[in-house]
């Protein structure tokens, strides 16, 4: 009895989609990005932690994210109403125009709404970053 409730939570949990799934399963690769109604730069803030997004009109670009203090670049491709991120992760387009990115997160079982706001003067982006983009 013991190893059919365990096989059943095993099944269960497998159907949650999670950040590994995503890594290994990396599309980013293989995704033609789509020419983009909307350019530009948007930033995010929650703590310490910053994220800057620049996308350019043919649909690609890169996102810079400063982890207290540590910075991460990679490179994005906008396709479909999703950011496709060279790391692997995916990020669901809920809304795009020149002054807002609202992007949807799917974590574990949990989804996270991040709404970045236009930052194309980068005042608001990690410094960083800015160095960079």
């Amino acid at each position: 009895m013991k190893k059919i409730i365990l096989l059943g939570i095993t099944v269960l949990l497998n159907g949650c989609l999670n950040p590994a799934n995503q890594l290994i399963n990396n599309k980013f690769i293989k995704v033609k990005p789509s020419i983009s109604s909307v350019s530009g730069i948007w930033t995010f803030s929650s703590g310490p932690n910053i994220s800057t997004i620049k996308l350019y009109p043919n649909g690609s670009g890169i996102i810079c994210d400063d982890i207290s203090g540590n910075i991460v670049f990679n490179k994005v491709k906008y396709a479909n109403n999703m950011i496709y991120i060279q790391n692997g992760m995916v990020l669901e387009v809920k809304l795009l125009n020149k002054d807002i990115l609202k992007i949807r997160t799917i974590l574990s079982a949990s989804t996270s709404n991040m709404i970045y706001k236009a930052d194309n003067d980068l005042k608001a982006a990690s410094l960083k970053c800015v160095k960079e983009i």
